[in-house]
């Protein structure tokens, strides 16, 4: 039976839906003109499906250019200015509503799309799972109405589970290596564009009030997605021991210092001591330690030395004592409320609402979020649903690089360890900067995963032999584990 042959079969589509098109642009204009968008939209979805990297390269531009505070900032902007048609329509807080959400659900639709093309991915979940069940439990048990309300529950389902959410899908190894390089240049991006912005535009790359330099996101921010960047600098150069990588690491502390950020800057401290400690001979061998010591002190101290000078001013303070940005404020707000409920807490996204945004002092320090993650997540699911929300994660990663290579298994356990520190004082889960250091580790876990399955010295996996078949020579009746 003859067939269609396939130069044609596009034509069998295209021109059909082009002519039904024409045919209800001429009979309703101002319809076709409002699904314009839409129409867009939809070979833009399709590019992208056939084309992921591109997704991936959008994902981490999206990040980099900071496009959640851009439009926040243009939303303020527009109330400030006096438009107050906008103001009163609500267009300005949809502006900001539509960059935080653009943030979160783009790894969704990423994991979406990677799903469908390839196929889950073998690993289980536990940081998603672990999530899905206390909102369960917020809907099921806990009295939400006198404390959030469903939607701004889903909202937070979704800020939580967003970093995680890219670990349920199966993709090429290309794909994960390009994510893991990728976050490197999210806070270089945020703050070449930010200085160039601050140039031409109506933008502060340094922070008038604080004089910090926070590029296109705030300094915290900026300051949290160079952690990120510090981890995967550092198991991309154990990796080969590439220079570019070094280079790649130093221009994120640079930047690191020039944020002033204190809580990042101890985290990444951390985390590279840990790392000269743990890393054996056969993954960090002691010349190239030596080598990176001795030889990176001179140009390290010229070029980072003032900057890391200008850190420590905020380090030490002027009057001598620790300064905890507010923290020492806002903490006693949670431990109060985890006192009043310790074990199941008041339901997910509760922890927004602990802090009166109008309390003079709050709004001195310009934040009521925790800046502490244990915190927040206790306040939300209580002392059990927080513990098993980090037991997942810790279970998440260091069982999942059990059957990675070690220069993986040492890197990311050791991050691991850093990302837990810094948990008890900024914001790692919700934030921006936490779906983009969970991507990186998703990434890394699974790209090692696939190096490890396909390395040419690899044993196949044995197949199931059936039921009542001599089992193969060897004994290898066992059945390796899904990398």
């Amino acid at each position: 039976m003859r067939s269609v042959p396939s130069t044609l079969r596009p034509w069998l589509l295209i021109l059909p839906v082009g002519a039904a098109l024409l045919g209800a642009a001429i009979a309703a204009p101002e319809i076709t003109i409002r699904l314009v968008p839409l129409l867009i939209l939809i070979p833009a979805a399709l590019l992208l499906y056939e084309y992921p990297l591109a997704f991936a390269v959008l994902l981490v531009a999206t990040y980099g250019l900071g496009v959640d505070f851009e439009l926040a900032r243009m939303a303020s902007s527009a109330v400030r200015d006096g438009t107050e048609e906008a103001a009163a329509s609500g267009a300005s807080e949809g502006l900001g509503a539509l960059g935080a959400a653009v943030v979160k659900v783009m790894p969704f639709v990423l994991a979406a799309m990677l799903t469908v093309r390839y196929g889950f991915a073998s690993a289980v979940n536990w940081p998603f799972l672990a999530f899905a069940a206390i909102a369960a439990t917020s809907i099921v048990v806990l009295p939400m109405g006198r404390v959030v309300d469903l939607p701004e529950m889903v909202r937070s389902f979704l800020g939580s589970t967003a970093p995680f959410v890219l670990a349920f899908a199966a993709a090429p190894r290309r794909l994960w290596s390009l994510l893991c390089k990728g976050v490197v240049a999210v806070p270089l991006v945020s703050a070449a564009v930010g200085v160039l912005y601050d140039l031409i535009g109506p933008h502060f790359a340094v922070d008038p009030i604080y004089g910090r330099f926070q590029g296109m996101h705030s300094a915290p921010f900026l300051a949290g997605f160079v952690v990120t960047a510090i981890f995967a600098c550092t198991l991309e150069y154990l990796r080969g021991f590439r220079p570019i990588w070094l280079v790649l690491g130093a221009a994120n502390l640079l930047v690191l210092f020039a944020t002033q950020a204190r809580a990042p800057t101890t985290t990444v401290a951390l985390f590279l001591l840990l790392v000269f400690i743990a890393a054996r001979d056969r993954i960090f061998p002691l010349r190239r330690k030596a080598d990176l010591v001795m030889g990176g002190m001179l140009p390290g101290l010229i070029v980072l030395g003032p900057a890391f000078l200008y850190a420590l001013d905020r380090f030490i303070g002027s009057d001598g004592e620790f300064n905890y940005s507010g923290r020492d404020v806002i903490w006693p707000y949670f431990v109060d409320a985890i006192e009043a409920r310790p074990l199941f807490g008041y339901g997910l996204g509760a922890g927004k609402l602990i802090v009166d945004p109008d309390d003079p002092q709050i709004r001195l320090i310009r934040s009521n979020a925790a800046h502490n993650e244990y915190l927040r997540l206790a306040v939300d699911a209580g002392v059990v649903g927080c513990a098993a929300i980090f037991a997942g994660i810790v279970a998440w990663i260091w069982g999942g690089t059990r059957r990675t290579a070690r220069t993986e298994r040492v890197v990311l356990r050791c991050a691991l360890v850093a990302a837990l520190f810094h948990a008890a004082f900024d914001n790692v889960l919700i934030a921006t900067t936490g779906v983009v250091q969970f991507i990186w580790f998703t990434a890394a876990m699974a790209r090692s995963r696939l190096e490890v399955r396909t390395a040419p010295g690899a044993a196949p996996l044995p197949s199931r032999p059936r039921r009542g078949a001599p089992a193969a020579a060897g004994g290898g009746g066992g059945r390796r584990g899904a990398a």
